[in-house]
């Protein structure tokens, strides 16, 4: 059975094989001039050279694209750490705020308080003092 299938593909091969030998016929319509074939040597080159250089083109862009949207990337990661440290710098000046509440005198801690105090006391312990003599 295998012997049979390698024989038929062989076969098929030896046919495809001749008729590409067959078509192979020249034509004197289709022989170029050696400034023919020069023009289009030319045409090629230039072709080939203007191919690559369209290729180094996409790649230094593609680059340009990949610095881009890591840039783009880095500008985000530095939006957020900003924006991070304004709630920060707003959570201190919150704190700041309560500090100036607590810090700030009460009403028995003022000078206009202290000096009626002082007066009341001065006062008071003249009058004690008149009293016990």
């Amino acid at each position: 059975m295998f012997w049979v299938k390698t024989f038929i593909l062989s076969l098929f091969l030896l046919a495809i094989n001749f008729n590409q030998l067959m078509g192979q016929v020249t034509d004197s319509s289709f022989t170029f001039s050696k400034e023919e074939v020069i023009r289009l040597d030319s045409i090629m080159q230039y072709q080939e050279q203007t191919i690559q250089i369209q290729k180094e083109k996409i790649e230094l862009l593609e680059a340009q694209v990949m610095k881009y949207k890591m840039l783009n990337q880095q500008d985000s990661f530095h939006l957020d750490l900003l924006n991070k440290n304004v709630s920060l710098l707003n959570s201190r000046v919150d704190l700041y705020v309560d500090l100036t509440k607590e810090l700030k005198p009460k009403w028995y801690n003022k000078p206009v308080v202290h000096f009626f105090l002082g007066a009341i006391t001065v006062t008071t312990a003249a009058i004690v003092f008149d009293l016990v003599r």
